[in-house]
């Protein structure tokens, strides 16, 4: 017998059909469900995430998934609200030196962009730093 996943009342009756899922409802507190609710495993959910975060539309995820656009929307606040949880009680290790900072990659980026300035924020024990970076039109010397 079904039991209701809000008061977890064993008197339930059936209540029409949604979508052909069997709708169901509860005697006692008088809220509707369905009997076999769909539900998406923690990966899926992880890799909606991760397309979200490589540039794939809101919809386009709902339509691989087969599910509304507004759920995947919950699913990306749920993750940020967890992942806010996380970073307040994160402690970095501190160290007294800093570890070598390798600028390869964003010296490629400056070195690709030929006009205008550059810039790059170097954040360091809570303490941040906005560096300029010459573009190779600046380091040349005249």
């Amino acid at each position: 017998m079904p039991e209701c996943p809000y008061c977890h009342s064993q008197r339930v009756r059936k209540n029409g059909k949604s979508r052909g899922t069997q709708r169901m409802q509860c005697m006692v507190c008088k809220k509707t469900f369905p009997l076999n609710p769909k539900r998406h495993s923690k990966e899926d959910k992880y890799k909606a995430i991760l397309m979200y975060l490589n540039n794939v539309g809101i919809r386009k995820i709902a339509l691989f998934f087969g599910i509304s656009a507004p759920a995947v929307l919950r699913w990306i606040r749920n993750s940020h609200k967890l992942l806010l949880e996380l970073l307040e009680n994160f402690k970095p290790l501190t160290t007294d030196k800093a570890d070598i900072i390798e600028l390869d990659e964003i010296y490629t980026y400056v070195k690709k962009r030929t006009k205008g300035q550059s810039y790059g924020l170097l954040i360091l024990d809570g303490e941040s730093v906005l560096l300029h970076i010459p573009s190779e039109k600046d380091s040349v010397v005249r």
